[in-house]
């Protein structure tokens, strides 16, 4: 009798726990205004007392939700996981905004609203925070100007200097083509050494010239890894917002207006020492943000807690083409460090 009395309070008892997992599943698209313009915001996860994990996307202007709610799906099993268009991207662009209100600042002015928005929401004291490429920068910033905020840091193809990024990115592209003997891209990309990177003006023709035969040289994605594998089997909810020609246009209007700041940016030199648990995650075949140069910003950085976590068979996307191996880390690593 006590043992078929104690089973059923087992039973009971996890399915309670079920129960209230259900209720508070979260999945919510939703227009919130941040700084007098109105964002897209996602918030999904199974359960709403789970720890926030907010998500900056690279670019500038790379809107990226689809890929985090198909290839991490898992995520939203242990944490409440927010992504957004920042301002000028994707689903938050609109024709009214001035290019010269899209700023770094900007941008991180309006995720430090968000961020306090969501932990009002949720009653949480500190959130996590995800910066890919682009947001990596702003990931940074954040994190050395508002410790207080943050769990834990994780950067994802991490930004380091702009100019030695492009530099570094531009001579692989020559060794390859020199090592393939491809005269048509060699003929290209001297032309192109000649004028960019450059410490003053840089022409956003120049990038997306060194950026084709990147990809053509597979330095943004190893080889038998492709772009196109990434939009496969795209989630359902995704797909209901994923609307090609805006994110397109929004990308455009965004680089435009930033590119010339974004090429100014170089962490080595503004962020030396951090106060929250940092984690790098990189693509041994990222040419795109170098892992190379991300490694040496990871040895010189000051933080708590760091750890550099090599993706072998990734290059610029490690999040998305090694997913598993990205959502494992975020539970068993990041998550478990502080017992959540």
């Amino acid at each position: 009798m006590k043992e078929k009395f104690l089973i059923t309070l087992i039973i009971t008892s996890i399915s309670w726990q079920f129960c209230t997992a259900q209720i508070n599943s979260i999945n919510e698209y939703n227009r919130i205004e941040l700084n007098g313009v109105r964002h897209s915001v996602f918030i999904k996860g199974e359960n709403a007392l789970n720890p926030v994990l907010l998500i900056l996307h690279g670019g500038p202007g790379f809107s990226d939700f689809y890929f985090w709610q198909t290839h991490n799906k898992e995520l939203e099993q242990r944490f409440t996981v927010v992504t957004y268009d920042q301002r000028g991207t994707g689903l938050s662009y609109n024709d009214t905004l001035p290019p010269g209100s899209i700023t770094i600042e900007q941008l991180e002015d309006d995720a430090l609203s968000l961020i306090h928005i969501l932990k009002e929401r949720f009653k949480k004291e500190k959130i996590y925070l995800v910066g890919y490429s682009f947001g990596s920068i702003m990931g940074m910033h954040l994190i050395q100007k508002y410790p207080s905020l943050f769990q834990a840091y994780i950067g994802v193809g991490q930004v380091t200097s702009m100019y030695l990024n492009e530099k570094v990115s531009l001579d692989y592209s020559i060794q390859q083509a020199r090592l393939k003997k491809d005269s048509v891209a060699m003929a290209q990309l001297q032309k192109l050494r000649k004028h960019y990177p450059s410490r003053s003006k840089n022409e956003i023709s120049y990038l997306y010239l060194s950026r084709k035969w990147l990809r053509h040289f597979h330095g943004d994605f190893c080889e038998g890894t492709n772009v196109g594998q990434l939009y496969k089997n795209m989630d359902s909810f995704a797909r209901q917002y994923y609307k090609d020609s805006l994110i397109a246009k929004g990308q455009a209007f965004t680089m435009n207006a930033m590119w010339d700041e974004v090429m100014q940016v170089d962490l080595f030199k503004t962020v030396r020492e951090v106060k929250v648990p940092v984690y790098f995650i990189a693509g041994r075949c990222d040419y795109n943000t170098p892992s190379t140069l991300a490694y040496k910003f990871f040895r010189k950085l000051k933080a708590p807690q760091k750890q550099f976590i090599w993706f072998e068979n990734s290059g610029h996307y490690a999040a998305f083409v090694e997913p598993e191996k990205f959502n494992r880390i975020m539970v068993q690593e990041v998550l478990a460090d502080k017992g959540t």
